[in-house]
């Protein structure tokens, strides 16, 4: 028998796996991969950011008319890490204190948020650990920029959340090949968890850069993604090699969906460690009370 097939003639799910990442990867490659666009008020607002005069009110306007993305905004713009003396009650005034770098991470933060929040509750379920990674390595990716003097904190910050975007779309595309065949095939054998997730973590990254490329983020946003297993010593100080430390950090910390080989992940830390600079004191300080941090973001 076929080492492809299970008994009955049913294609192994290593084979179904494999399968899949080829028609993946073959859709990436044709540019046939359909990827969501921004919510509307992040593609308005980030087509003002562009304009070297930021129009502030023009962008207020514009999220006003979303009363989800208000009743968010607002929130965040009074939560411990970024509130004023007074509450902030007002869209415009929110999005002055932002300023042009910060209001943009909001709102592609809003986007990516959505693709992990699926309609679908399977999806939903199995990335909201994922959603949480992202958080924990960009906000740790923003605080290294900060210490290592390594790049833009806020770029930092936004290539962190969206260094892991590709996962949910490629579950989702399982999904729909889940659907298609056990509708045409009842009974046939589908991916285990395990396979599932072998093959998610085989193609999304070339999934996540391009999502990055189709919402004209920045080019060092594309690095990261394309990069974040793995540093650049040709450029230390740079926002990929950021996002990889702190990809590699929140890993350590337990914050992390699958398996990891903890060898691995330690030489990583202690790779980029050294590139960026970080002694034992910084190091300690950048991941103390991290999970309670990306706990308090959840809600």
């Amino acid at each position: 028998m076929s080492q492809d097939a299970a008994p009955g003639g049913a294609p192994t799910a290593a084979a179904m796996a494999a399968q899949m990442e080829k028609i993946v990867s073959r859709r990436v490659e044709q540019d046939q991969l359909v990827v969501p666009p921004l919510a509307a008020v992040a593609l308005k607002c980030l087509g003002l950011v562009k304009n070297p005069e930021f129009p502030f009110k023009e962008a207020a306007a514009i999220i006003e008319k979303d009363p989800v993305v208000t009743a968010r905004l607002l929130r965040y713009v009074n939560s411990a890490a970024t509130a004023a003396r007074e509450p902030i009650k007002s869209v415009l005034n929110a999005v002055t204190r932002l300023g042009v770098q910060r209001l943009r991470n909001f709102l592609v933060e809003i986007s990516a948020h959505r693709l992990f929040d699926s309609h679908d509750a399977r999806i939903t379920e199995s990335c909201r650990g994922v959603w949480e990674h992202s958080l924990a390595v960009a906000s740790l990716a923003r605080d290294v920029a900060v210490v290592a003097n390594c790049g833009d904190p806020e770029m930092a910050y936004l290539a962190g959340l969206l260094h892991d975007v590709g996962k949910p779309i490629v579950a989702g595309l399982l999904l729909e090949a889940e659907r298609i065949i056990l509708t045409s095939k009842p009974g046939v054998a589908w991916l285990g968890a395990r396979d599932w997730i072998d093959v998610i973590q085989r193609v999304h990254r070339r999934v996540g850069v391009q999502v990055a490329e189709r919402w004209e983020l920045p080019a060092e946003v594309c690095r990261s993604i394309r990069g974040c297993d793995e540093y650049d010593s040709a450029e230390p100080l740079s926002t990929a090699n950021a996002v990889c430390f702190a990809n590699a950090l929140a890993k350590s910390e337990g914050l992390y969906v699958g398996d990891i080989v903890k060898e691995d992940v330690d030489a990583l830390v202690m790779i980029g460690r050294s590139l960026l600079g970080i002694d034992d004191q910084r190091c300690t300080s950048l991941t103390t009370n991290l999970k309670a941090s990306v706990k308090a973001q959840l809600h």
